[in-house]
């Protein structure tokens, strides 16, 4: 028998190999791959190692596994991948203005798509969903998840599917400088500039101004990422 450390290196290898099957035939969400003694034949191991390969895939939501089948691709799960994105970040000790620098780019171009893009009633109910933002200004947590929700509809609006993926993927970071941002803007007497920015942002979206779309929201990711920078390194 191997020493642990060998098989659990091999198991890896034939993970990251079944990764590499999976994006080269295009496997889509709900399509099978090949039996565990195909891919034991293919990547010339052991079938115990590519069962112990296929679990721990499944234990990270990459295939689903079910008795008598074979393994399926799962549909990915933004949930799960913001949680590892999240203990990440958080092993590596990266700041979240480090996550904000990633971010800003991003969700300026996510606003300018979702100006050129997004339907007429599409663009009134985004104008809606800030105006129903403004009811919960007085409540910290409630407002944060508004917050979320939005940037995650404009992602939605703009077409564009990695733009929505990395909205989900970063969610539980970006609601804690979210929460971080209305602290201070709380204590510092400044509660209410965020939802003038988002005013701003979705009025623009709505006009289907693109430039002014993306001109807002840069705008309100360099708030947000100054808030972030002074309460992580305050002697900056």
């Amino acid at each position: 028998m191997p020493p642990a450390s060998a098989s659990s290196t091999l198991t890896a290898q034939v993970q990251r190999s079944i990764l590499d099957l999976i994006e080269a035939d295009g496997l889509e969400p709900g399509q099978s791959l090949p039996s565990t003694a195909a891919l034991s034949e293919r990547f010339e191991v052991s079938r115990p190692v590519v069962r112990e390969a296929l679990s721990a895939l499944h234990a990270t939501g990459v295939v689903e596994l079910m008795n008598g089948r074979n393994a399926i691709v799962r549909q990915l799960d933004d949930h799960l991948i913001s949680l590892f994105l999240t203990r990440a970040l958080q092993a590596t000790g990266e700041p979240l203005a480090a996550l904000m620098e990633v971010r800003a780019p991003l969700e300026i171009q996510a606003a300018r798509l979702a100006a050129e893009r997004a339907t007429p009633d599409a663009r009134a109910e985004l104008v809606d969903e800030v105006h129903r933002m403004a009811a919960l200004a007085d409540d910290r947590d409630a407002y944060a998840l508004a917050d979320l929700d939005l940037h995650r509809s404009i992602a939605d609006l703009a077409g564009n599917p990695a733009l929505l993926w990395f909205t989900g993927a970063v969610r539980h970071r970006v609601y804690e400088a979210i929460v971080q941002v209305r602290q201070h803007r709380e204590e510092h007497g400044l509660l209410g500039i965020e939802h003038e920015q988002h005013e701003a942002i979705a009025t623009a979206i709505a006009a289907g101004d693109a430039p002014a779309a993306e001109s807002a929201m840069r705008e309100h990711m360099a708030s947000v990422a100054g808030i972030v920078a002074a309460i992580e390194s305050p002697g900056r």
